[in-house]
């Protein structure tokens, strides 16, 4: 059985997330108390009647707790089971979730005195699941396909022998920084390919742009102080448990510098043991290419 639990706070993108692991294949269920959750796990692993159930994702938040020690007693219920599991954890900004529940008008599950004091307590009630998650998501800034591309690479990678996911973005800083970004590498100190106009359209996925970018001295040097820093500070996020890396790398527009060196940096990284590497182009998947 193949257990993805789906978590976070209220208004961070559960309802999608749920909907991508269901288009994936997965048995999915929402708001089940943890207490009744275990037992519902314990029946369908060891049902003899329908075994063709073999990928759950469980959506459980704070609705779906009584008390504290719900969490606690949930886990050790599906460790008792045998049953491999990873954890999803979404939040927010209490900027965003606040924009988001004044758009849609709707109630926060702590019913409070103000919205904000509802979702402050939630911060604090939903941490210890947070501690324990295999992957942290902020939906701040991400759109609902941006969220679901995330959680589609979260699922392939975790069924694999992988130490460390790597994830590079190219971005322009003029549409704003990741806030997701474990490290942001500047490249707005390159000569710029927008400035030659036969290059101005093109990205860093046509060959004239990358050679541009990569041929000056200037560049070489830079990509190779980039690349040195990533390859030393690998071996200790993998001692360090940490399965998630996210690397920005940013010029002006996120088109032609940005998108060149993480080319480079995609195909020097898959060399290294214990890794997997994704890339991901956030102004061309905008629309501000």
């Amino acid at each position: 059985m193949e257990l993805i639990i789906l978590t976070g706070l209220s208004g961070s993108g559960k309802s999608t997330g749920l909907k991508t692991l269901e288009d994936l294949g997965f048995f999915t269920m929402d708001n089940i108390p943890f207490r009744f959750a275990g037992s519902i796990l314990e029946d369908l692993k060891n049902s003899k009647i329908d075994n063709s159930v073999t990928r759950i994702a469980l959506g459980l938040d704070i609705r779906t707790v009584i008390n504290q020690n719900d969490f606690e007693n949930f886990f050790s219920h599906v460790d008792r089971l045998n049953i491999d599991y990873k954890i999803i954890f979404l939040e927010a900004s209490t900027q965003a979730i606040l924009n988001r529940y004044n758009l849609t008008r709707r109630k926060h599950p702590l019913t409070k005195d103000t919205l904000l004091q509802s979702i402050q307590d939630e911060f604090c009630l939903m941490k210890d699941i947070k501690d324990k998650a295999n992957l942290i998501i902020d939906t701040s800034f991400l759109s609902a396909k941006e969220l679901s591309r995330k959680i589609e690479t979260a699922i392939e990678t975790f069924s694999k022998n992988v130490f460390l996911n790597i994830h590079i973005q190219s971005f322009g800083f003029k549409y704003g920084v990741p806030i997701d970004a474990d490290m942001i590498f500047d490249v707005r100190t390159l000569p710029n390919p927008y400035y030659i106009p036969e290059l101005r359209e093109k990205t860093g996925f046509d060959e004239e742009v990358y050679n541009y970018v990569m041929d000056f001295n200037i560049s070489q040097e830079l990509y190779k102080k980039i690349l040195d820093l990533i390859v030393f500070l690998i071996p200790g996020y993998m001692k360090d448990e940490k399965r998630h890396l996210t690397i920005g790398i940013g010029c002006s527009g996120g088109k032609h510098r940005s998108v060149s060196f993480v080319r480079k940096l995609e195909s020097d990284l898959k060399t290294v043991e214990g890794t997997n590497v994704y890339t991901f182009h956030r102004e061309d998947e905008r629309g501000n290419w």
